[in-house]
């Protein structure tokens, strides 16, 4: 799905600045791209201030995070002038002395403006998915479907992936991903039980390219294919759930999934009675 595609739906005919933090960073404003006019760290510092929203962020702590080898001097001067570089692309036709729409520094700390139309994809990704877990609890499981479908759509790529040696973004990447995969696993078991085997398939595939080890994805996707009367599949699948296993942690298929593939597959499960006159 395309950027520009994500926003259907997730914002309103005000909002002006969209923050995207799923896989690759990106700016919108008013629905076009400057990221290309956005320095590096400027970028860094509103990757900073997007990824801590609701927070007023001391100088200090900013410039330790985005400016770590240099003297406190030298990182304050690099932050101002990151700042109003900032300010510049986002705020281009903001008069001399006018602060701008979005970034509010105040008393030594920076953060976006909180009465600004912000959206950011990170924030309408956790709101989808808190409303369609809570849906699916008040057995509301069309809507619950379609909030999750609609969180499952912007998550696009792990939290800011050009940044993964970050240590300050890796406690959300990975609980995003863990968030991710239950959204994937809801959706899944909302296919299985509404029989739609292709999207069963689909939902199974994207959990094992996240968890190559989840051997309940497996499970799914082998009762899957067996459902479509695609054994020839079902037995792959087995096939790469037992060799993945073995070589990512040594052992093979818990007895469920051993008892499934037997199920499917009783002639080559059982060894042959070879008996001699």
């Amino acid at each position: 799905m395309a950027r520009q595609g994500r926003l259907d739906g997730d914002r309103s005919s005000e909002e002006t600045l969209s923050l995207f933090l799923l896989s690759s960073f990106n700016i919108r404003r008013n629905g076009q791209p400057v990221n290309g006019r956005l320095g590096g760290k400027s970028r860094q510092l509103l990757k900073v201030l997007a990824a801590h929203r609701h927070k007023c962020l001391p100088k200090d702590y900013l410039i330790e995070m985005i400016w770590p080898d240099v003297d406190p001097a030298a990182g304050a001067t690099s932050l101002k002038v990151a700042a109003h570089n900032l300010r510049s692309v986002l705020d281009p036709d903001k008069k001399s002395g006018d602060p701008g729409n979005w970034i509010v520094v105040q008393e030594g700390t920076y953060r976006l403006n909180p009465h600004a139309a912000i959206w950011i994809d990170v924030e309408a990704f956790r709101a989808h998915y808190a409303r369609g877990v809570s849906l699916m609890a008040q057995q509301e499981h069309a809507e619950a479907r379609r909030e999750l479908e609609r969180a499952e759509a912007l998550y696009i790529g792990d939290y800011l992936e050009e940044d993964v040696y970050e240590d300050w973004t890796l406690i959300s990447r990975e609980e995003l991903r863990d968030l991710h995969l239950d959204v994937l696993c809801r959706l899944a078991n909302v296919s299985a039980e509404e029989k739609d085997y292709h999207a069963l398939i689909q939902y199974s595939h994207k959990i094992i390219l996240s968890d190559p080890c989840r051997e309940d994805a497996y499970r799914m996707l082998i009762k899957a294919h067996a459902s479509l009367n695609q054994i020839g599949r079902a037995g792959s699948w087995y096939a790469i759930c037992r060799s993945t296993l073995a070589r990512e942690v040594g052992s093979g298929p818990s007895p469920e999934t051993v008892m499934l593939f037997e199920s499917l597959f009783p002639d080559i499960s059982k060894p042959t009675d070879r008996r001699t006159a």
